[in-house]
């Protein structure tokens, strides 16, 4: 009997012992050759036809008030058919037959993608929170959702729900442990994010693991399947997958640099977040153009890419040593935006009015456009693969910086981000887009929050042939009838002192002299001289201190004198010392100066005898 048992015992080990792991189980192995060479010949590029199987290009809109979803022509602008969503909680996702989109009382519903008709529905779990949901060409829905038993983030289980899309019934369904993000689906496999670090192939008919994918560094916040391939990656950039992925995980994912700041590294929507469930202002705030896959590091075709934020665009080429350097500038015109896709060296994008819109991606130019169909527009779904028709607008071009100082100037007050943006990029730009800068730091129009950060990037990038526009604003004459006086002062001190430009010494000195000058504008342009370093100053500094040391005016704003007993100390020689120490011994001396000058003389004797 004891025999048998242990018999039985080692027969129910060697059972389990060789029965495969679940899918998502924490002890299956990642990064295996064998698994990703036979899933090169598997996963395909998406063919250059749309997903939807009437085969023409089509882009669902949803609108706000009421909620529903309008199908357009893209080619026409004409609506297709119109189907109230009222409690539409999602994006609409077309795959095959259906037009899908989660509704918080029913579930998932699929709507036909020819009439607007409801064709199913597809209840979640009790308890389940819906968080996202991608199609394939072939008519597969692939749909994420969440269970946190008493809302434990800790204890948290994700579903996969894998649909056919024609019907709403259900292929299989799997649940583990952690986080998933929503899938992607693919005619042949499904791939789902897993805990931020991981990435599993699924296959479509069944639920079997076919592979994981595994990187440490970084994450895999989105996927993206084009008709160029496969693409993953986080906001510090992409990878391609393909055959030679594994060994290019170690070595970092493909990105690019750039001198203008506020360039939001955005290249594809997260698919973990629950914010970006649904159409958001996250749509509008991403990286454009046709990813490429070059030895399995992902490139953008041409080296171009467009940055969109809000209803602004910035069109980048990126050099050889992989820094992007601005090249257009685009302000939309013709209402919001509120989706934008990429396809076929085309920007198109939807306004907040259902009109469709597209620009050239190289070169700004609008090329492409349709009537707006009348309703307020939330949000969009493209599905225009191969889209690409004739130019329907004659194209007009305006300069780099031109765009650039409009949008700075534009007095919509919704987009302070795209504002600064701006500002960043005419700083960089240089030359010409120095005067921009000063015209909006003088300017009555700007707001004091854009003078700021105007001056800051004209302090931060000064451009030497600019020398000229900055001395103008100091030369400017005090006239109390005309009401004129220098402009900036403090800034172009400022930047004088950073170009240690000795041509503005004889104007900052005269500024220094000056009864109106401020006691802000004095500290900058005392800075400025002890930047410089020019011995000229030495005069001025003498004769101001020793006409203004009593000076009640200075009592509470010493600054300025006290910079000016500094600069006096650090240029001067033997008969400065006499000076400061005529200042440190006179009475009459305001007591905060004097102080600040025995000081410095003090300590100065000490390092002296050391």
């Amino acid at each position: 009997m004891r025999k048998l048992s242990l018999l039985i015992l080692s027969a129910s080990l060697s059972f389990f012992a060789c029965k495969p792991l679940p899918p998502f189980h924490v002890d299956r192995p990642f990064n295996e050759a064998a698994q990703f060479s036979q899933l090169g010949s598997r996963i395909k590029p998406l063919p250059l036809a749309p997903s939807n199987s009437t085969g023409k290009p089509l882009v669902v809109m949803q609108t706000r008030m009421p909620v529903g979803a309008v199908a357009v022509d893209p080619e026409t602008g004409k609506v297709l058919w119109k189907t109230p969503t009222p409690n539409a909680h999602s994006r609409y996702v077309i795959s095959g037959g259906a037009v899908a989109f989660h509704d918080s009382k029913k579930g998932i519903v699929g709507l036909d993608v020819s009439s607007g008709k409801i064709l199913w529905t597809y209840k979640l779990p009790s308890g389940h929170k819906f968080l996202g949901m991608s199609g394939s060409p072939s008519g597969k829905l692939g749909i994420v959702s969440i269970y946190k038993p008493m809302g434990s983030v800790l204890n948290q289980t994700s579903t996969l729900h894998l649909l056919r899309a024609s019907s709403g019934s259900k292929i299989y369904e799997m649940s583990t442990n952690g986080r998933m993000g929503w899938p992607t689906v693919t005619d042949s496999a499904v791939l789902v994010p897993y805990r931020s670090h991981y990435l599993v192939f699924l296959d479509t008919q069944k639920p079997v693991e076919l592979a994981r994918l595994h990187i440490t560094k970084g994450e895999i916040r989105y996927i993206k399947h084009t008709s160029r391939g496969l693409f993953f990656g986080d906001k510090y950039g992409v990878y391609a997958l393909s055959g030679n992925v594994l060994k290019k995980l170690d070595k970092g994912k493909a990105s690019f640099t750039t001198d203008v700041k506020n360039l939001e590294y955005r290249y594809a929507i997260n698919q973990y977040d629950p914010v970006m469930t649904n159409y958001s202002a996250y749509d509008v705030r991403l990286i454009h153009g046709e990813l490429t896959d070059t030895d399995s590091i992902a490139t953008f075709e041409n080296k171009e890419f467009v940055f969109n934020m809000f209803k602004y665009f910035f069109g980048f080429q990126i050099t050889d040593k992989g820094k992007a350097l601005l090249k257009w500038a685009v302000s939309s015109d013709l209402g919001g935006v509120v989706a934008v896709k990429h396809e076929q060296g085309v920007i198109y994008y939807v306004s907040s009015e259902g009109a469709i819109h597209g620009l050239n991606r190289s070169t700004g130019e609008m090329v492409f456009s349709t009537p707006a169909i009348g309703e307020s527009i939330k949000g969009a779904t493209f599905d225009i693969r191969g889209f690409k028709p004739a130019s329907n607008v004659t194209p007009t071009k305006k300069s780099l910086l031109d765009s650039l100082t409009d949008i700075a100037n534009d007095t919509d007050t919704r987009f302070p981000l795209a504002k600064r943006f701006a500002i960043d990029a005419l700083a960089v730009v240089g030359g010409a887009g120095v005067s921009r800068l000063i015209k909006l730091i003088t300017s009555a129009q700007s707001s004091p929050e854009l003078k700021e950060k105007a001056e800051h990037d004209l302090v931060a990038h000064p451009d030497p042939k600019g020398l000229p526009l900055y001395l103008d604003l100091l030369k400017r004459s005090y006239d109390y009838i005309q009401g004129s006086r220098p402009l900036a002062v403090d800034v172009m001190a400022k930047v004088c002192a950073k170009l240690k430009a000795k041509e503005s010494v004889p104007i900052l000195i005269g500024l220094l002299r000056h009864a109106q000058t401020t006691k802000k504008e004095l500290i900058a342009i005392t800075d400025a001289l002890l930047a410089i370093g020019d011995k000229r100053a030495i005069r001025a500094f003498r004769e101001f201190l020793l006409a203004y040391r009593a000076d009640p005016e200075f009592a509470r704003e010493i600054h300025a004198l006290q910079k000016m007993a500094e600069g006096l100390f650090a240029l001067g020689g033997p008969r400065e010392r006499q000076v400061l120490t005529f200042l440190a011994e006179d009475h009459r001396t305001l007591p905060r100066l004097r102080e600040y000058v025995v000081r410095m003389l003090r300590e100065t004797r000490k390092k002296a005898k050391k």
